[in-house]
C-alpha cells in the first residue's frame, strides 16, 4: 500500500500499523513525502530529519504505533492534499488526534480538514447527530480542532438529551488504545448547565402556585391546583417523584407538549372574587417549554479560551451587559456566556461579594 503526497518525493516513510487484537498481525504502508513540509509543520520531524542517519539517502524511516488512516490525514493536510472525509470514521479521528499529538503537530493546521469533514457529516449523514454516543465522541475531537459550531451543537444536544450525568466517550475499546480526556471542568460545567435547566423548569412549572397559595380566597383553589399536579402527572412529568431528575430535559419537554387542559375537572365559578378560575395553567406550561428550550444554546469556545485578569470587567457582575458574544464566533445569550467561564470559582465568588 503506497501513498504519494508529493511529486518528486524525497523520503519515503514506512508506516507499520498493528492490529487492535490480540493476533499481533500489523498493515504496512508507503509514505512518499516532501521532507521539507514536514520540518516546518513539526519539530518533532524536525529533530527526526536532522539525525545524520536518517538523513542517508538508502534509509527509509520507519514509525510505529500509528494508524496509516491517521497519518494520511496527517500527512495529507500538511502537504495540501485533500483526504476524501467519507472514508473517515470517529474513530480515526481520534487516532489523528493522537497522532498529532505525538508528532506535535499544530491542530490549526487541521482545522480546514476537520471542518469539512463536520459538513460531510453534516450533509450525507444528518441522522447520526440523534445518537447520543455520537455527540459524546465528538465532544473532544471538536475541542481540540477549536470548532466552534460543532462544539456549540454538540454540547447543547449533550446537555438536553442527556438522561443521566453527561460523560465524554471514546469510539473504541481496544486495549491499544490509551484514552484522551476533556478538560474535567468542561465536564463539570456541562452536567451544571443540566442541573441549571431543571431547576429554571421547576421553577416555571410551579411559580404560580406561590401567587394561587397567596392569593386565593375561594373554595376552587385546592381543586384547580390539584387538578394542575394531577394532569402533570398524568403525562409523566410528576412533580412529587424522582422521575423527573431522572429523564433527560428534551424527553420532559416533549411530555409538557401533551399537556391538555381540558383534562382538568371542570370548575365552577366561585361567588368570591377568584384568581383561580380563569388562570390558564396551559398558558404556564407552554411558557415553561419555550424557557427552557431556549434557555441554554451549548458552550462557547471562545468564552471558555478567555482567561480574565483579577481587574477584568469580566469579573464585574453588576454591570449591565446587552450582548454576551459581541466577540465570539458563535451567537449565544447569558447563560452560555455564564456556562462556558471557565476560571476558578473562588475568585468569582470573591468578585460577587465585594
Amino acid at each position: 500500500m503506497g501513498f504519494l503526497f508529493a511529486s518528486p518525493s524525497d523520503v519515503t516513510l514506512i508506516i507499520i500499523e498493528e492490529s487492535e487484537n490480540d493476533d499481533h498481525q500489523t498493515k504496512t504502508a508507503l509514505f512518499h513525502v516532501d521532507r521539507s513540509k514536514l520540518i516546518e509543520s513539526s519539530d518533532y520531524f524536525q529533530r527526526m530529519f536532522s539525525c545524520r542517519w536518517e538523513t542517508s539517502g538508502n534509509h527509509k524511516p520507519t514509525l510505529r504505533g500509528d494508524t496509516i488512516k491517521g497519518m494520511e490525514v496527517i500527512f495529507g493536510s500538511i502537504h495540501g492534499v485533500e483526504i476524501e472525509p467519507e472514508f473517515v470514521t470517529v474513530a480515526d479521528v481520534w487516532y489523528t488526534i493522537k497522532t498529532c499529538n505525538k508528532y506535535l503537530l499544530d491542530p490549526k493546521k487541521l482545522m480546514g480538514w476537520f471542518a469539512r469533514w463536520i459538513k460531510h457529516i453534516d450533509e450525507k449523514q444528518p441522522e447520526i447527530w440523534e445518537d447520543y454516543d455520537f455527540n459524546r465522541q465528538l465532544l473532544l475531537p471538536c475541542h481540540f480542532f477549536d470548532h466552534a459550531e460543532a462544539f456549540q451543537h454538540i454540547t447543547r444536544r449533550l446537555v438536553y438529551n442527556a438522561p443521566g450525568h453527561i460523560t465524554e466517550m471514546a469510539p473504541t475499546d481496544s486495549p491499544s488504545f490509551e484514552p484522551m480526556h476533556m478538560p474535567a471542568i468542561v465536564i463539570q460545567q456541562l452536567n451544571a448547565a443540566r442541573g441549571r435547566l431543571r431547576t429554571v423548569l421547576q421553577r416555571s412549572l410551579f411559580g404560580d402556585l406561590n401567587m394561587t397559595l397567596d392569593k386565593a380566597h375561594c373554595g376552587c383553589a385546592a381543586e384547580s391546583m390539584f387538578a394542575y399536579f394531577r394532569e402533570l402527572h398524568h403525562i409523566r412529568v410528576k412533580p412529587l417523584d424522582s422521575d423527573i431528575y431522572k429523564n433527560c430535559v428534551s424527553d420532559i419537554l416533549n411530555r409538557l407538549a401533551n399537556f391538555n387542559e381540558d383534562n382538568m375537572a371542570k370548575r365552577k365559578p366561585s361567588v368570591q372574587r377568584c384568581v383561580v378560575c380563569p388562570f390558564s395553567w396551559k398558558r404556564t406550561v407552554e411558557y415553561a417549554r419555550r424557557l427552557v428550550d431556549g434557555y441554554f444554546h451549548g458552550l462557547c469556545l471562545d468564552c471558555m479560551q478567555k482567561h480574565p485578569d483579577e481587574d477584568s470587567e469580566y469579573w464585574d457582575l453588576r454591570t449591565t451587559r446587552l450582548v454576551y458574544d459581541q466577540t465570539c464566533r458563535i451567537t449565544h445569550g447569558e447563560a452560555t456566556w455564564f456556562s462556558s467561564f471557565m476560571g476558578h470559582r473562588n475568585k468569582r465568588l470573591y468578585r460577587i461579594r465585594s
